[in-house]
């Protein structure tokens, strides 16, 4: 998505005004709609950003990840997606996930499996306290881990992120080198305390810049590709 902050506004001051444009998109415009839950099925819940939702891909109702995981998994299963875009695992970030409906619905939706993938957003310069992104994302994930119907939790380290072939400049104020180094660190560490475990697209979307739209979101390939790994772990067995 745009930026539509105007040249010399600095960054941080976009996310306290609220009359500025792109807050009221972000905040309003890009949440979806809330997903059925079909019964008698086993449910995997999705948690994430605008890489979740799909915002690379047109027909987010076929050609996300998501729906190529559940392709894959049979017709026993659903893949529910939670993902909204711009959103940050980290309360003080410009749109923390845990202020959207989904936050409370996913957690309502008794889902067999929870894969939690968030950070993305988090590397923004305005955005990252690596202190902080660590202990949210243990308590994130407890609260999914205490649910009374003791699901199991995933964690999964955000893909790769690449550099615009004109501008030499990853998009959407992204910081690619936050995300393949401190995130993912801190995904693994957190997830060797709780005793999770980790399905690490970072790693698996090394050096595929052409599996991405716009060097952030998945293309349709790309997401066929992150189905495919999710899959071929076999962490998603109970």
């Amino acid at each position: 998505m745009k930026n539509f902050y105007l040249d010399g506004e600095k960054k941080m001051d976009k996310k306290k005004d609220k009359k500025n444009l792109n807050y009221y998109v972000m905040k309003y415009l890009v949440v979806p709609r809330t997903p059925k839950i079909i019964p008698g099925k086993e449910h995997i819940a999705c948690i994430g950003d605008s890489i979740t939702y799909g915002a690379g891909v047109r027909g987010k109702t076929k050609n996300t990840w998501e729906n190529f995981l559940n392709q894959s998994l049979g017709s026993d299963v659903q893949v529910i997606n939670y993902g909204i875009s711009g959103r940050t695992l980290q309360d003080e970030g410009d749109f923390p996930y845990c202020e959207e409906k989904f936050y409370e619905i996913s957690k309502q939706s008794e889902a067999d499996i929870y894969l939690i993938m968030l950070g993305t957003n988090d590397s923004k310069p305005y955005n990252w306290n690596e202190t902080r992104f660590r202990k949210r994302l243990e308590s994130f994930a407890r609260e999914y881990m205490n649910l009374k119907h003791q699901p199991k939790v995933v964690l999964m380290t955000p893909p790769q992120c690449f550099p615009d072939k004109k501008t030499g400049v990853v998009p959407f104020d992204i910081d690619a080198t936050t995300i393949a180094t401190s995130i993912r660190k801190i995904v693994f560490e957190v997830a060797d305390v709780l005793n999770l475990d980790v399905i690490d697209l970072n790693d698996y979307t090394k050096g595929h810049p052409e599996w991405f739209a716009d060097g952030v979101h998945p293309n349709i390939y790309g997401d066929k590709k992150i189905a495919e790994c999710i899959y071929d772990t076999n962490i998603l067995e109970r």
